[in-house]
């Protein structure tokens, strides 16, 4: 009965300090306190510029995540062409989050989990690049302006200043 408790009593304690999916394998906290739970995924699929599909590492399908803080250009949704570098975007998302790879997702406190079109916002990290801000610094997004208060503001405002600065990617063509 004692063990029974003493499991019960640090089960509670796990989810009070970090939320119930901290507890889950592969779950973690950020660096940073407003930075949540990060959690290994694999990419399925690119869908555009700022947006994956991914699956557990089970193989059990997760959905559409949307990369937070960025907005990279629309791809064609007919009859709405494709908006200028929506292509490049797409490709440089492939690059950075190849599908196949695993990726570690990563919430933020201060935002909402899922978008009004059902996908998750998570950052996007993949081999020690923070993949939004690279799209961000080689001009293939702007900054989100909806999104405010992220963790990682001061570096998405700083890659996305440099970028438009220096005319890089959309900057320069669009």
């Amino acid at each position: 009965m004692k063990a029974v408790i003493g499991l019960a009593a640090a089960a509670i304690a796990v989810l009070t300090a970090g939320g119930i999916q901290a507890a889950l394998p592969g779950a973690s906290t950020g660096p940073d306190p407003s930075e949540g739970k990060a959690t290994q995924v694999r990419v399925t699929a690119v869908v555009d510029g700022d947006t994956l599909r991914i699956e557990d590492l089970g193989g059990r399908e997760l959905g559409r995540v949307r990369l937070l803080g960025i907005d990279a250009p629309e791809v064609a949704h007919p009859p709405a062409p494709a908006e200028c570098y929506a292509d490049q975007a797409t490709d440089l998302l492939e690059e950075l989050a190849p599908v196949g790879s695993t990726v570690q997702l990563v919430t933020d406190s201060g935002q909402p989990d899922r978008d009004r079109y059902d996908r998750l916002l998570r950052y996007v990290d993949h081999a020690g690049v923070d993949v939004a801000q690279e799209l961000l610094a080689r001009g293939a997004a702007r900054r989100y302006e909806a999104a405010e208060d992220l963790a990682r503001e001061e570096s998405y405002s700083a890659a996305a200043d440099d970028a438009q600065d220096a005319d890089s990617g959309l900057w320069g063509t669009c």
